[in-house]
């Protein structure tokens, strides 16, 4: 016992409490003066604990109010094309969607292949974040032709834009191209995400087409790691 480290008896000692429900999703776990405090360590010995809980998806930090125990990580299957409705849903978290702004603007111009839009065309950007069960697990930034969507209005990203796009547009999605990059969150997407700034996230790029292979968004889209991870499935090739 005594040849394991401090920090590792704090993990332990968390995990063995989720184990047997002690604490439940949602929950808020003792901070780290308080673990400090409880174990007679440093604060860096139980920032560590905390840390290494977050990074394993145990816990989740919400910024200025305290480290939580997670739900199961929300699990993102990038080989096909669902919506985050959908990957809420099968979780059974409930989704909510905060609408940040609705602008329309002239395409810009690394935009315009993406979109098959010409100089003089227009774009609407909008900005959201999007909540599972009231934790904002990811901020978007998409941006969509005017003239393919002459009617839309911003209620229509308080609910699902491909929910919009299939039953009330009559579109049929088929298809997407996209990159995905671990990055450290800068100051205004840890802001949005309500995490600290260098806290890590993912960033997934997004081209998405319709069956008769016209484009009808572009995407960026930055999630919280400690809320996500993604599946692939491969076949031998």
């Amino acid at each position: 016992m005594n040849n394991i480290p401090i920090y590792k008896i704090i993990e332990n000692d968390i995990k063995n409490q989720i184990k047997d429900k002690s604490l439940k999703p949602g929950d808020l776990v003792p901070s780290e003066n308080e673990l400090k405090e409880m174990y007679n360590v440093s604060r860096m010995t139980a920032r560590q604990a905390l840390s290494n809980l977050v990074n394993e998806g145990y816990l989740y930090r919400h910024r200025g109010k305290g480290t939580f125990i997670s739900n199961r990580k929300i699990e993102k299957n990038i080989h096909g094309v669902r919506s985050f409705t959908e990957e809420m849903k099968e979780m059974n978290r409930e989704v909510l969607n905060k609408v940040l702004s609705f602008v329309v603007k002239k395409v810009p111009k690394d935009l315009k292949d993406k979109l098959f839009l010409e100089n003089d065309d227009e774009v609407i950007c909008i900005e959201r974040i999007r909540y599972g069960d009231n934790i904002p697990v990811l901020y978007e930034q998409l941006y969509i032709s005017k003239k393919m969507f002459k009617t839309i209005d911003s209620e229509v990203f308080n609910h699902s834009f491909y929910q919009y796009v299939e039953k009330d547009q009559l579109f049929q999605i088929s298809h997407c191209m996209q990159s995905i990059e671990a990055l450290k969150a800068n100051k205004d997407v840890a802001k949005h995400l309500e995490i600290n700034k260098n806290d890590p996230v993912l960033l997934i790029v997004r081209n998405s087409f319709l069956n008769n292979g016209r484009p009808f968004e572009y995407v960026k889209s930055y999630y919280r790691a400690d809320q996500y991870r993604l599946l692939q499935y491969a076949i031998k090739g």
